[in-house]
């Protein structure tokens, strides 16, 4: 290995160094209250050369919620394909999310934290955030399904795919918010949160069934 080779791995190296650190201080404190200070500290870097990889703490939580991404699209692995027909292979998925959500809270706390920034914020490009959308995300595997249920008359026709998708994954992300934030509430009530969740998919899947 020559010595250019070897530099730029030690640099990425260092880089995903620091994304753990994020992670970890993000995870710890919460983003509105993690500093670049703090994230130096836990990277054992200079600040100075925290900003030689990273712009911003908006950037750096990008990275964060890049890798949480990743682990909820491994754990839907399969699924797209599958036995079964588009509305069996949408119900899998939301119930993946859910075990994801309940197995890594704070990995899905951070990509679901990411959907507040504005673009403005963050270094990316419009074409570049549709790529993590649709290519890096579960989102582009839902409206393939969708699109799937479309043709075998399963999902109606009358509301675009795209549409649907963001629909769906809008209100699945409500859904898990608002039953682990109100938790002790649903328990006074006797309501499990395996039951409100079903009652979300029956609710959702009899809306854009065929």
């Amino acid at each position: 290995m020559g010595i250019t080779e070897r530099k730029e791995r030690e640099k990425q190296q260092r880089r995903e160094d620091i994304i753990g650190a994020a992670e970890r201080v993000f995870f710890s404190r919460g983003f509105n209250e993690a500093t670049m200070d703090d994230i130096a500290d836990q990277a054992e870097l200079s600040k100075g050369t925290l900003y030689l990889y990273f712009k911003s703490k908006e950037d750096l939580h990008t990275e964060v919620a890049h890798r949480a991404t990743a682990m909820l699209t491994s754990a839907m692995d399969g699924i797209e394909k599958m036995e079964g027909n588009a509305i069996e292979k949408l119900v899998a998925m939301g119930r993946a999310t859910i075990r994801f959500f309940q197995q890594y809270p704070d990995h899905m706390k951070s990509i679901i934290f990411l959907e507040g920034f504005e673009l403005q914020q963050v270094s990316f490009s419009p074409s570049e955030f549709r790529e993590v959308i649709y290519k890096e995300s579960p989102v582009g595997m839902v409206v393939k399904i969708i699109e799937q249920g479309v043709r075998e008359k399963t999902i109606r026709k009358d509301i675009p795919p795209l549409v649907i998708a963001h629909t769906l994954w809008m209100q699945m992300i409500s859904v898990m918010r608002f039953v682990n934030d109100r938790s002790a509430m649903f328990e006074m009530l006797e309501l499990t949160p395996s039951a409100l969740y079903e009652s979300h998919f029956e609710v959702v899947i009899n809306g854009i069934r065929s």
